[in-house]
């Protein structure tokens, strides 16, 4: 009775994390406008994020779990957090300069698309019925959304939308090594390990590729920029949801956060000014429904197979 009082509460506060993930590639792009360069900016998120994400841990008391865990664990999960958050998240990022953030957000809620056939293909088997048909209107989606039929378009979006298109990948990727480590270390244990493994990761290419003076230069109202980037549309979110997914379940929050594309396009029409044809509206809601399918087949499963 008492999580059916409360899961409305839960509800809200995956509606509301979902929103504010939504509003990440606008900032980003008015960020980039703002003389920022991607290197700058995925170094500082990441270092911003860190003392967010271990505070977090450690208020949970999961930290002991990291420290006990062995060290293939570990780098388990080091690897999913380089693959997922620090190649994944550059692609998004250089991917948010390529083309508009309201078709990156479209193409990379594909990722639960991509699990099911990376989990279709580990196992051996055809996905079911469902899951297929989820991901061919997924896929249409992807087609129509890029370009559809004008050449013209397939042109301009067509290395943007690769680039996401990888980052959704390596995204499905990451989510099936939490998957498989956060039984031992917990899914806090694997975000703490991810995150630091990325950040680092991200700091040496950073040194590599950028100089320092694309930090220190940054004006006191940027760095402030980003860190509320970092909070609000990052870390804040991440913890909303994953604190409503032991309420509600994995699946209906995640039909919940469909909301997020739609939220995206508008806001880059209201901010941006980016305005999607007919026919690219049309491959967003294919996106979109193929998700939903795909997670209310996995709602109504979910009894049966418990």
């Amino acid at each position: 009775m008492r999580q059916d009082h409360a899961a409305p509460l839960y509800v809200a506060l995956v509606i509301a994390g979902a929103l504010l993930m939504a509003a990440k590639g606008i900032i980003a792009k008015l960020l980039y406008k703002a003389g920022i360069t991607l290197e700058a900016l995925l170094v500082l998120r990441a270092l911003m994020s860190l003392p967010l994400i271990w505070g977090w841990a450690a208020l949970r008391g999961e930290l002991h779990r990291v420290f006990a865990a062995p060290r293939r664990t570990l780098a388990y999960a080091a690897l999913g957090g380089l693959s997922g958050y620090y190649v994944g998240t550059w692609c998004d990022f250089r991917a948010l300069q390529l083309i508009d953030a309201s078709l990156e957000r479209v193409l990379l809620f594909t990722y639960p698309a991509i699990v099911v056939l990376v989990r279709a293909a580990l196992g051996r088997r055809w996905p079911a019925w469902r899951e297929t048909v989820a991901v061919l209107l997924t896929w249409l989606g992807v087609v129509l959304a890029v370009g559809g039929f004008d050449a013209d378009l397939w042109r301009a979006n067509a290395h943007g939308a690769a680039l996401v298109l990888l980052s959704a990948a390596l995204f499905a990727g990451y989510l099936l090594a939490n998957e498989h480590v956060g039984s031992r270390i917990g899914s806090v244990g694997f975000m703490v390990v991810a995150s630091t493994s990325a950040a680092l990761g991200l700091s040496l290419h950073f040194a590599a590729v950028a100089p320092l003076s694309a930090v220190w230069s940054l004006s006191p109202s940027l760095l402030l920029a980003i860190l509320g980037m970092t909070a609000f549309t990052n870390v804040l979110p991440l913890f909303m949801i994953s604190a409503s997914i032991a309420k509600i379940g994995a699946a209906r929050a995640a039909i919940i956060t469909a909301v997020g594309p739609p939220t995206t396009l508008l806001l880059a029409w209201w901010l941006l000014g980016e305005v999607m044809g007919s026919v690219q509206l049309a491959g967003a809601l294919c996106c979109v429904g193929g998700v939903m399918i795909l997670e209310v087949g996995r709602a109504r499963g979910a009894p049966a197979a418990a």
